[in-house]
């Protein structure tokens, strides 16, 4: 009787040197837009304070990657204007001020009337729809009870830019998409600081509409005049604000996770307390 045959052992195929090196780079590349993704809605959101010392070690151990890969990470943050490169002395949270976010909004209105113009021109029904839907989307939220919690702020934010940028979805130019997303990045900073301490406008939700409703009737002037109203809207509501309330950062909204305390003794330094 002859013997049982044993089935071989799978052998796993060995790694060319280019298909590893292709392997590492598309995990590097995964894992740094994962670092800068989370970073970016770190500082947006206030986690990370502005003027806030972004200590690597530290960093590495809560995000679960390499140094190299933070670093990675934080230059593209650098190009994106939301943090600073200080030489030998690492990375810094990029600094809030009122001064600062004046600026951005003269810019931003440049940036946005010069993209809604082209989006106007250039959309079709697709374009119209997803204006469409993205307002009903945002208007779904109940804003007496914004404040309750950051998840519903952070929902509010996120479907506001969803509905911004379907009204420049149909804008052709990527320079003018690409400053106005920088400007854009920045200024989301101080619109979350400015319904964290205040709340919503209550006639947001009528400004967001007559915007929409001038977009749609292709009336370039009036939607452009609207959205550059919009944008100064938030801007003299914020400088009602003391000075270093705003260079401070974020108010004590309720946080998820072990990382509340951090960010509040970041703020206590930022606003020179001990």
């Amino acid at each position: 009787m002859s013997p049982p045959e044993r089935s071989l052992p799978t052998v796993k195929p060995v790694e060319t040197p280019e298909e590893k090196d292709r392997r590492h780079r598309r995990d590097a590349k995964t894992l740094i837009e994962y670092a800068y993704k989370r970073l970016k809605t770190n500082i947006i959101r206030g986690h990370l304070a502005p003027g806030e010392k972004l200590k690597i070690e530290r960093l590495r151990k809560e995000y679960g990657v390499a140094s190299s890969t933070l670093r990675e990470a934080l230059s593209l943050l650098v190009a994106d204007s939301l943090v600073t490169a200080e030489g030998q002395q690492g990375f810094r949270v990029v600094p809030m001020s009122i001064e600062d976010f004046r600026e951005i909004c003269g810019l931003r209105k440049m940036m946005e009337t010069l993209a809604l113009r082209e989006a106007i021109a250039n959309g079709d029904e697709d374009w119209e729809a997803g204006i469409v839907a993205a307002f009903h989307k945002l208007n779904l939220l109940d804003l007496e009870r914004l404040n309750s919690s950051e998840a519903l702020v952070d929902a509010y934010n996120e479907r506001n830019h969803v509905f911004h940028e379907a009204l420049v979805a149909a804008c052709r130019s990527p320079w003018v998409r690409r400053f106005r997303s920088v400007l854009y990045d920045n200024a989301r900073r101080y619109r979350h600081l400015s319904v964290a301490k205040g709340g919503i406008r209550p006639n947001i939700q009528d400004e967001h509409r007559a915007i929409m409703e001038a977009a749609l009737a292709r009336d370039v002037a009036l939607a452009c005049r609207l959205t550059e109203e919009h944008i100064d809207l938030t801007l003299h509501r914020l400088a009602q604000f003391p000075p270093e309330e705003i260079a401070a950062g974020f108010p004590g909204l309720p946080r998820r996770g072990a990382a509340a305390a951090p960010a509040r003794r970041s703020r206590a330094r930022a606003a020179g307390r001990p």
